[in-house]
């Protein structure tokens, strides 16, 4: 059977369609995954109509350890004494008994000088000597029988006696053709070769006692006070980032220098094989201490204000919290007062937060680990340079509390946080420009 196509029918079948479809797409937006009207809005995968995510965060736990406050300056390494041995006699070195790095007792033979004509020299004057003093006996026994003159007598008196200190120089030049080592000690420098002609005067070596060893420092006058001698110091060298030694002052300068203000102190350190003179050291001389204090990671300050504060985590939200802080050292900060032992602050992840943010902890670990021998130091540091003209931070290494981490959520611009970073890690207070910048900064987040 043949259809013949009618146009009445054909956009009657077309309104019926479009009108079904219609229907059907109103009907799917209620019953959706039942997710209702615009259920997969952003930052509502799945919850209830309104709900804000949760930040991830990380955290640490509020710890309690010992904190102590020191001086921290730079210094050379010393050897106690440092003697450079020198020939008393010319001659050709014929034999080399002592190398670089060779420990000599003092008196010990180092070189050997060619002792053919100044052994000569010592025969003639022995010879001399024997004749004068058996001219002197024979005379003397004359003497005594009124045989000879007074004067005779005192011409070969004086003789033997000439004779006497000729030989006596002779013996010594001679003897110095053996060089010794004057101190028990390392040899540090050989500057002569076998074979070489030594003149009288020359440098041969130089050797040091490096048992102690000797760091001289200098400290601003303020704090001269809080030294004094006997008083312990820790000491380590760029060459052994992970090892310090113990050291002590020996001794403190009565005068302060003008120029710089400072005074100068000499610690000693105990030998040891590792250290060397001439290292780059860095010297802590504990001048307070504080037991069984709490403590927190340094990145835990929240940069975005002008005062000192962390967010502490609370029913998984996080709470702005104003803490009032001690000593610091490297990554460490003590806090005296805002916080209690076992309370959890964020450390990364905080750029951005607001107080009352939901958050949520990832990645959690209680950082008990780093105080488990319950005698970890935290210091504090007023830090002066070496040199005793200005204060310096040296920068030292990073631990786990001192990795951040980027994190999701806004935060300040890299440039002003380390422009805060900077002006909080010199102990100094924020311009009024920076602190405007931050409470407007802060303001506009809050009606976010």
């Amino acid at each position: 059977m043949k259809f013949r196509s009618n146009p009445f029918c054909l956009k009657f079948w077309l309104f019926f369609l479009s009108g079904l479809i219609l229907s059907c797409g109103e009907g799917g937006e209620t019953e959706v995954g039942g997710r209702g009207k615009g259920g997969f809005g952003k930052g509502n995968w799945g919850g209830a109509k309104g709900e804000v995510a949760a930040i991830p965060v990380k955290a640490d736990s509020v710890l309690r350890g010992s904190m102590n406050s020191f001086i921290e300056t730079y210094a050379r390494l010393e050897a106690e004494r440092e003697i450079k041995v020198m020939a008393r006699a010319t001659g050709f070195l014929t034999e080399l008994l002592a190398e670089e790095g060779d420990w000599v007792k003092n008196g010990q033979v180092l070189v050997r000088l060619d002792k053919e004509e100044l052994g000569l020299r010592l025969r003639q004057v022995k010879g001399d000597y024997n004749e004068a003093e058996s001219n002197y006996k024979r005379i003397k026994i004359l003497h005594e029988k009124k045989m000879v003159s007074q004067s005779e007598f005192d011409v070969a008196l004086l003789r033997y006696e000439n004779s006497k200190l000729n030989l006596a120089e002779a013996e010594l030049n001679f003897s110095h053709t053996d060089v010794k080592a004057p101190i028990t000690g390392v040899v540090l420098l050989r500057m002569v070769e076998l074979g070489a002609l030594v003149g009288s005067g020359k440098e041969l070596f130089t050797i040091a006692d490096m048992d102690p060893l000797l760091a001289k420092i200098h400290v601003p006058e303020r704090r001269m006070f809080q030294l004094h001698a006997g008083q312990k110091a820790m000491v380590s060298v760029e060459a052994l980032p992970e090892q310090s030694f113990k050291g002590s002052i020996r001794m403190i300068s009565p005068m302060v220098e003008p120029e710089s203000g400072t005074v100068k102190v000499t610690l000693e350190i105990p030998a040891n094989s590792m250290l060397k003179p001439g290292m780059f050291c860095t010297v802590r001389i504990i001048t307070d201490s504080r037991l069984n204090t709490l403590i927190i990671p340094k990145k835990a300050l929240v940069l975005e204000t002008e005062i000192d504060d962390v967010y502490v985590v609370s029913d998984g939200k996080a709470q702005l919290v104003e803490v009032v802080t001690g000593y610091v050292e490297g990554d460490r900060v003590e806090i005296l007062s805002g916080v209690d032992e076992g309370m959890r602050v964020i450390t990364v992840g905080h750029e951005g937060l607001k107080d009352g943010s939901p958050v949520r902890i990832v990645g959690d670990q209680v950082m008990g680990a780093v105080f488990s021998d319950g005698g970890s130091s935290t210091e504090g540091v007023e830090r002066w340079s070496g040199s005793g003209h200005g204060f310096a931070d040296k920068p030292r290494g990073a631990s786990k509390w001192s990795q951040r981490e980027k994190t999701p959520g806004g935060g300040l611009p890299d440039s002003l946080r380390k422009l805060i970073q900077k002006y909080r890690s010199e102990g100094r207070e924020l311009p009024d420009n920076i602190k405007d910048k931050l409470k407007k900064m802060r303001a506009e987040g809050s009606r976010r």
